[in-house]
């Protein structure tokens, strides 16, 4: 059987493959079974070996030539065998002659080590002894007795002088000798902080610097100065000592009614006493100090960090000032909170004491009291505002007052911290913004607010005590700003005048003023039904009066001026509402002139009086007419409009005048004929519809074109009925029209 047959037998075979591939141990409890296994098992191992003994039968030779070859294989084993052992008896004396010469090195590397050893010492000693001799004549001279000290120190460093007996009394010597040195320098050191004696000063930080331990000094000094202020603190902090303070002093006694009033009262003033003789003694006193010790480091132009040590003190004594106020107590905070000006004023006071560059209140670690009485100040300031609302009716002189005393307050004990004085200035205009919205919600809106017809309504009334209480409050507050005005910050009064600028009775006055407006533009419509205006006698030396019209605008403004304006107190908001009314009224004045039609030369002189008797009847309204600007020029230009021809006009025109174009071409044609309609009449408006378009239409552009549309219609018309010329008038309104086109392009 060939070697694949019987491979293939055992794989097919179920028992012989588990035995073979599987590699499972066959559990079977049969005998039979068993028996017939072990049989199976028997025949393929015979059938194995016969293969095993056909296959070397038939490559007997090929298993010879392998054989042969192994014992080749042996005999180069055994060459390389001996020639390994070589190799390593060859190794062995390479060793041997390496380590050998290693071993002399090393033993004389070590012999040197100890020479050089040896050496060192001897030199230090050498010069140690040197030194030493040198430091005996100079004990009286510390700063030089503290550099031969620090060579020394440095010369033994870590060396071993143990075993020199010449040393050993001179090393504990000079260990001896260094520690008295630096402790007589530190004790000279504080002698002289205390005696702000700054020669001495000079003297122990030469020693220090001498002996390299400056910073090590600095640092030490200003932890006892720390220290001993933080001590001072914590007592003047402290409730309970506070307390026994005022029962020595006999301060509590008082009726007992009034025992808790007075004891509150009694600690606070105690509590502040304490303070204030804390800055003012002891935390001056420990910069002082400092402040010396950094003036004698700095002229003595040490090298190193010790170009802030007021600084640093500085921060540190603001970090543990407010540690130590966090740890006193609610009641020791409570004080703070609602007097934290006092607390500024200590610290503003020390700086301006040490007069010192670049010393500030570190605002940073005092945030949480600061808030704190900025809150309680609004609150301060908005109760009396609240409270002078609470009925809902006009508040008082006397409350306003109050108000005011409270602001004066607030900015008053601001001074002196610039700071604090633009927040508590922020504080005030949100009062004032508050006196501001409370009054606008409480004026009335009515239909019958702005009436000009009967006497003052209780609606009118009630806002003109409003308006008027609000302008007794602001000007309260300027004259308060003006008091102060060379002590408070140019920030804080800024920020005050804004929140100012809001309260105001031009609300109120706005709607007067409108109402007074369509009167006016009512009365002044009428004009146009003069009958004097088309009289065709001439009027030379007659005495003429004005217009019926204007006398009744003269009787309206002086009533309206003393019935319903005299109300309001706040005279610039009153005079800036008659400028708006006056400037109004001539305005319109001047554009219904120029409309009027038919116009007659009687009509024309009646209008020159009606403008003079204009300024008369405005007299009541302002002043002055300088405050009238540009309006005052219009209506004197119009005087002299009225009593020149349309040459004249066009001129004048021409070399410059008040009016613009589109009126003075509007008031030419009322010297033309009736073929020359008026432009309002060409687009079939009324007097009334014209003043309208006009308040509609500023723009002179606008204007222009719609008198250009007049004039259009005209040519239109003359040459669709072939009339033989043109109104003596048109060619200058042309002129006029190119004119002002060509003014406005420029």
């Amino acid at each position: 059987m060939e070697e694949k047959d019987i491979c293939l037998e055992i794989e097919n075979n179920e028992i012989l493959r588990k035995y073979v591939f599987e590699n499972m141990k066959v559990m079977v409890d049969d005998s039979t079974v068993l028996t017939e296994n072990i049989k199976q098992l028997t025949e393929a191992i015979n059938e194995m070996n016969k293969t095993i003994e056909h296959q070397v039968l038939a490559k007997h030779n090929d298993l010879l030539i392998q054989a042969s070859h192994i014992s080749d294989l042996e005999v180069a084993a055994q060459s390389v065998n001996a020639q390994m052992q070589n190799f390593l008896v060859y190794a062995k004396k390479l060793k041997d002659r390496i380590h050998t010469p290693y071993d002399n090195l090393e033993k004389k590397i070590t012999v040197l080590e100890r020479l050089q050893n040896t050496c060192n010492l001897l030199r230090h000693s050498s010069k140690i002894l040197a030194l030493w001799d040198k430091l005996e004549p100079i004990k009286d001279n510390p700063p030089k007795e503290a550099i031969i000290l620090y060579e020394i120190t440095n010369l033994i460093g870590n060396n071993d002088f143990r075993g020199i007996t010449l040393l050993e009394d001179i090393l504990k010597e000079v260990a001896q000798r260094r520690k008295k040195l630096l402790q007589n320098s530190t004790s000279l050191l504080q002698t002289s902080l205390l005696n702000g004696d700054k020669v001495k000063l000079f003297q122990c930080f030469k020693v220090f610097h001498n002996l390299q331990c400056t910073q090590e000094q600095i640092q030490n000094t200003m932890i006892n100065i720390q220290n001993e202020l933080q001590k001072e603190m914590n007592n003047a902090l402290n409730v309970q000592l506070v307390s026994i303070e005022i029962k020595k002093t006999g301060s509590n006694r008082v009726a007992p009614g009034k025992a808790n009033i007075m004891n509150i009262q009694d600690f606070k003033n105690k509590l502040w006493e304490n303070i204030e003789k804390l800055f003012k003694e002891d935390i001056y006193n420990g910069c002082s100090k400092v402040i010396m010790l950094q003036n004698v480091v700095n002229e003595l132009h040490t090298i190193g960090n010790f170009r802030n040590i007021v600084k640093k003190f500085w921060s540190n004594l603001a970090i543990i000032f407010s540690s130590e106020l966090e740890k006193s107590g609610s009641t020791i905070n409570q004080c703070i909170e609602i007097d934290f000006p006092k607390l500024l004023k200590c610290f503003n006071d020390l700086i301006s004491r040490l007069k010192y560059k670049d010393l500030e209140m570190k605002r940073l670690y005092f945030t949480k009291w600061e808030n704190s009485f900025l809150s309680k100040s609004l609150g301060k300031l908005l109760e009396p505002v609240r409270t002078m609302w609470h009925l809902s009716q006009t508040p008082t002189m006397d409350q306003i007052d109050n108000a005011v005393r409270v602001i004066a307050e607030a900015l008053s004990i601001s001074l002196g911290d610039k700071q604090l004085s633009i927040s508590l200035a922020n504080s005030v205009a949100k009062c004032i913004k508050q006196m501001n919205l409370e009054t606008e919600q409480r004026l009335v809106m009515e239909s019958d607010v702005a009436q000009i017809i009967e006497p003052p309504t209780s609606s009118q009334q009630k806002n003109a005590d409003l308006c008027n209480a609000l302008y007794y409050f602001t000007s309260q507050v300027k004259r308060v700003l003006v008091n102060m005005s060379t002590t408070l910050p140019s920030e804080s009064v800024q920020i005050v005048e804004s929140s100012l600028k809001d309260t105001s009775s031009l609300q109120i006055l706005q709607l007067f003023a409108e109402s007074i407006k369509n009167s006016l533009h009512i009365i002044l419509l009428t004009m146009h039904d003069e009958p004097d205006f088309t009289r065709s006698d001439d009027p030379t030396g007659k005495a003429l009066s004005c217009s019926p019209y204007m006398k009744e605008l003269q009787q309206f403004v002086s009533r309206c001026k003393d019935i319903y304006l005299v109300m309001f107190n706040e005279k610039s908001a009153v005079n800036e509402c008659c400028i708006n009314i006056a400037k109004n009224c001539i305005e319109k004045f001047i554009e219904h002139v120029c409309n009027v039609r038919p116009l007659s030369k009687f009509g024309r002189v009646k209008l020159q009086i009606d403008c003079k008797h204009l300024e008369t009847a405005l007299s009541p309204l302002i002043g002055d007419t300088v405050e009238l600007d540009d309006y005052y020029r219009q209506l004197k230009a119009l005087h002299m409009l009225l009593e020149k021809t349309p040459q004249d006009i066009a001129k004048s025109q021409a070399e410059g005048a008040s009016l613009s174009y589109s009126l003075v071409m509007m008031f030419l044609f009322s010297f033309g004929g009736q073929q020359l309609v008026s432009p309002h009449s060409c687009a079939g408006w009324n007097i009334q519809k014209l003043m309208q378009w006009l308040d509609a239409h500023q723009n002179e552009k606008e204007r222009l074109e719609f008198v250009a549309g007049a004039l259009q219609r005209y040519q239109t018309y003359v040459r669709q009925n072939q009339i033989v010329s043109y109104d003596e008038v048109y060619p200058i309104l042309l002129q006029l029209l190119e004119d002002g086109r060509k003014l406005l392009k420029s």
